[in-house]
């Protein structure tokens, strides 16, 4: 019998103010966000705050995540560079602004997003935008397929890498980004550590956890990378929702220490894994 505790009860600072449980696996080294029978979580997708479904900047956070997204999208691409030219999938688009980087650049790319507002944002920038991944046809299939910060929101796990591991070519790459819930960051803001994001973030991922259930799912783990910029931005969230006073000049702190620390742990805020198809 799998062994379960209770982490963090945090609350949903975003949209309802709600309080989510937050358990721990430890058989499977991560987490996951207990919900209620019935919940619609569309219904948490729908603030104007939710920042991959953002098409406006308006606040200070706004301008300071489109910054770190535009500022990532050379790093992000040079995980796939080889397949320039070949098909790619994006799983969870939001409104295509990865995508859209990957076309200039060369790459064939078809892009998955569930939400009908970011959709539409997609395809009028010219993208191939499906609803969910069943709606891909079967005759398609890709030579890499990226998850930015998507995993963690997608409600059956291993149906979902089962449908991924299917639509990806032999020797083809899975990357993946997730938050990461043994960094110094999480450790440090316990419940207020903002990439918690109840009941959006359905699972709270540590290395040996993903590696662990990617493997199960037939994947050949390749490699893992930071990402930097990460910790300072939620950090700085975090702040923001303790109501602490200068969250900037804190979260910039404690996001500094976080990404020493990792320096010698390698438990970075967010990490970047890459997964293969085998031969």
């Amino acid at each position: 019998m799998e062994q379960v505790k209770l982490l963090y009860r945090p609350k949903d600072h975003l949209v309802s103010q709600e309080e989510f449980n937050v358990f721990w696996i430890e058989e499977a080294q991560y987490a996951f966000t207990e919900l209620p029978n019935k919940i619609d979580l569309d219904h948490y997708y729908q603030a104007q705050d939710y920042s991959s479904h953002k098409t406006e900047r308006k606040s200070f956070l706004d301008y300071v995540y489109v910054f770190i997204q535009r500022l990532m999208l050379s790093y992000k691409s040079s995980f796939i560079k080889k397949y320039s030219n070949q098909r790619v999938l994006d799983v969870g688009a939001g409104v295509g602004v990865f995508a859209t980087y990957l076309k200039k650049k060369g790459f064939i790319i078809s892009t998955v997003e569930p939400s009908e507002k970011a959709r539409k944002e997609c395809l009028k920038k010219g993208l191939t935008c499906y609803k969910t991944v069943n709606y891909i046809p079967n005759t398609e299939s890709f030579s890499a397929i990226t998850l930015w910060h998507v995993l963690e929101h997608l409600p059956e796990l291993n149906d979902v890498l089962s449908q991924l591991y299917s639509k990806l070519k032999t020797t083809g790459k899975l990357v993946i980004a997730v938050p990461n819930l043994k960094s110094y960051d999480a450790i440090y803001y316990k419940a207020f550590w903002a990439a918690l994001d109840v009941p959006r973030h359905l699972w709270h991922f540590t290395d040996s956890g993903l590696i662990r259930l990617l493997e199960v799912n037939g994947f050949l783990f390749e490699s893992q990378h930071p990402l930097w910029f990460d910790a300072f931005y939620i950090s700085y969230m975090s702040e923001v929702q303790k109501g602490a006073t200068f969250p900037f000049l804190r979260g910039i702190f404690i996001g500094l220490i976080s990404n020493i620390k990792a320096l010698f742990n390698n438990q970075y805020s967010s990490k970047i894994y890459v997964f293969r198809k085998p031969s």
